[in-house]
């Protein structure tokens, strides 16, 4: 069935009738459009009277694959003489902030040269976990770090794992 409505719409020649057309119209077609040559689609705006054409990147012949929103924006733009300003990607993320429990207590208990080798361990544990359960370090401050997960269950093993090998060496 698929087959025949695309034969069907392939052979269908209504080239006789573009000169007719009174309506704004817009021609938008993908410059790699892997179905129809762009070409083609120059030559659909010329023969249709004051027709605007625009020439989109990427390859997909359909309007609603490949880079819908540029498409969209066009169609915008012809039909209101604008174009919105987009909202920003989004990005859906767990934070989380780790903290070394009463670091100002122990640096005085251990001594300044003993903390810093403490927290150097500390550090490598943290980045270590990060790379294990696919966090991204944003920040570190002091003795803590600001981290990112896509998902919120790599977060908590992550925080877990983390809890555990910084026992190991007397830190919490």
């Amino acid at each position: 069935m698929a087959r025949q409505l695309l034969a069907m719409t392939t052979e269908t020649d209504v080239s006789a009738l573009l000169g007719d057309i009174r309506a704004p119209t817009l021609v938008l077609h993908r410059r790699d459009d892997t179905l129809v040559p762009v070409e083609l689609g120059r030559d659909l705006s010329e023969k249709v009277p004051q027709a605007t054409f625009t020439e989109l990147s990427g390859r997909d012949h359909l309007s609603f694959a490949g880079d819908v929103d540029e498409y969209i924006d066009e169609v915008e733009e012809f039909l209101t003489g604008e174009r919105r300003e987009r909202e920003p990607d989004r990005v859906l993320a767990t934070i989380r902030f780790t903290d070394i429990v009463e670091s100002t207590r122990r640096t005085a208990e251990v001594g300044d040269r003993r903390w810093r080798e403490l927290l150097a361990s500390h550090d490598e544990v943290v980045r270590r976990e990060l790379a294990r359960y696919g966090g991204e370090e944003v920040k570190t401050v002091g003795d803590g770090f600001l981290v990112k997960f896509e998902l919120p269950a790599s977060a908590i093993r992550c925080a877990l794992a983390i809890q555990t090998r910084l026992a190991d060496i007397g830190l919490k």
